[in-house]
């Protein structure tokens, strides 16, 4: 078993060569031309400006205050997620152009893609540590032989699909942050729903490459707030929520995502925003299950209606009654004039989780990837 392990390092250390440096040639060629242009110090002076223009505590103005809405009536289906990346890069570059779904698989492709070289890296680099494990577990009964097969058999099992999904970006190269993030940009601009949300969010960056995404996160910063309250006007719970944790004073006892500290503390917008969340959320069932966290970090609706429920109580305790009451207006006003918050359920593919109605967001406002499939117009 120690030389079938072998053999899956040596696979997996030929992947990673192959998946960062084949084919770099043909992107240097072709996307130089066709990739959205570095946000610039003046471009993110300007959103920075208009995003903090806000009226009664309603929101921001800004560079989204004119995103259209995203329609997919007239959108061109995109190639199927099973089809390998190097096949159909030429055509979603050719199309990120002008159609905001082909920028948004783009980015979500290559994003996929650079998470896959990280875990086969974590791979190549844990596989001596787990033989050494191996070797120190003791063999001298049944049972213990068999516990050791079982681990081994684990280790291989996952040494396999890592490097079946790794197939799917072989001899495509990486592409830097900033041109990541600009993919998402443009998409999120668009209307694009998905991208909207991914952008927004601040999911767009990572913490690995933060200081190859600075004139991008500077431009992020100056319009976050208006793309994510777009997005939660046209009925995404994710940025509903996401939002209202970010506005909460209490944020900064937690673990800020990018999107809160892009924005100010309102904590009457902020209760506001967790009201309409709470309405949006399912009611509690009298029979049901003890509340708890669900795998991959989700929550079950009754803990998510239990941490929103916390958040009002503690928000409305906080605050004057006047501004409370405040907030409750605001928050029925908008139960008219925006869309109801929904989280509709995205199929997984190749491997990977769907978006469900079970998990519309994480704690403390982060929400989930938007995964490759999110971006289909269909």
């Amino acid at each position: 078993m120690t030389s079938t392990v072998k053999q899956g390092r040596t696979a997996i250390w030929l992947i990673v060569l192959a998946a960062s440096g084949a084919g770099m040639y043909y992107w240097g060629r072709h996307t130089a031309a066709e990739a959205p242009a570095a946000p610039n110090a003046a471009a993110a002076d300007t959103g920075a400006q208009t995003a903090a223009q806000r009226v009664g505590g309603a929101g921001a103005s800004g560079p989204a205050a004119s995103i259209p809405r995203y329609t997919t009536g007239a959108a061109r289906p995109l190639p199927s997620v099973d089809t390998p990346l190097r096949l159909i890069l030429p055509e979603l570059q050719r199309r990120a152009a002008n159609e905001p779904a082909a920028a948004c698989r783009l980015a979500a492709e290559m994003e996929y893609c650079d998470s896959l070289r990280q875990r086969l890296a974590g791979a190549e680099s844990g596989v001596d540590n787990f033989e050494r494990q191996l070797e120190r577990m003791p063999q001298d009964t049944p049972q213990q032989r068999e516990q050791r097969k079982r681990m081994a058999d684990s280790y291989q099992n996952m040494t396999d699909k890592l490097l079946t999904q790794s197939e799917h970006c072989a001899d495509v190269p990486t592409l830097s942050a900033e041109q990541r993030a600009g993919y998402w940009r443009r998409a999120a601009l668009a209307g694009h729903p998905a991208a909207m949300r991914h952008y927004a969010s601040g999911n767009a960056f990572r913490q690995q490459q933060l200081l190859d995404s600075l004139p991008a996160l500077a431009t992020y910063r100056g319009e976050a707030e208006s793309i994510a309250r777009t997005a939660a006007m046209r009925g995404d719970a994710r940025m509903l929520a996401s939002l209202a944790y970010a506005y909460s004073p209490r944020r900064d006892s937690m673990r800020r995502n990018f999107l809160g500290q892009a924005v100010k503390s309102d904590p009457v917008e902020s209760l506001s925003l967790f009201l309409q969340l709470l309405d949006s959320l399912p009611p509690t069932q009298p029979d049901a299950a003890p509340a708890g966290p669900r795998p991959g970090f989700g929550r079950s609706p009754s803990s998510q209606r239990e941490m929103v429920e916390a958040q009002i109580r503690a928000l409305t305790r906080d605050l004057p009654p006047d501004q409370a009451n405040r907030a409750r207006e605001r928050a029925s006003e908008r139960a008219q004039s925006w869309s109801r918050a929904g989280v509709p359920r995205a199929p997984a593919a190749g491997g990977e989780s769907g978006a469900s109605d079970m998990t519309p967001f994480l704690l403390q406002g982060f929400v989930p990837d938007v995964q490759r499939q999110e971006c289909d117009p269909t």
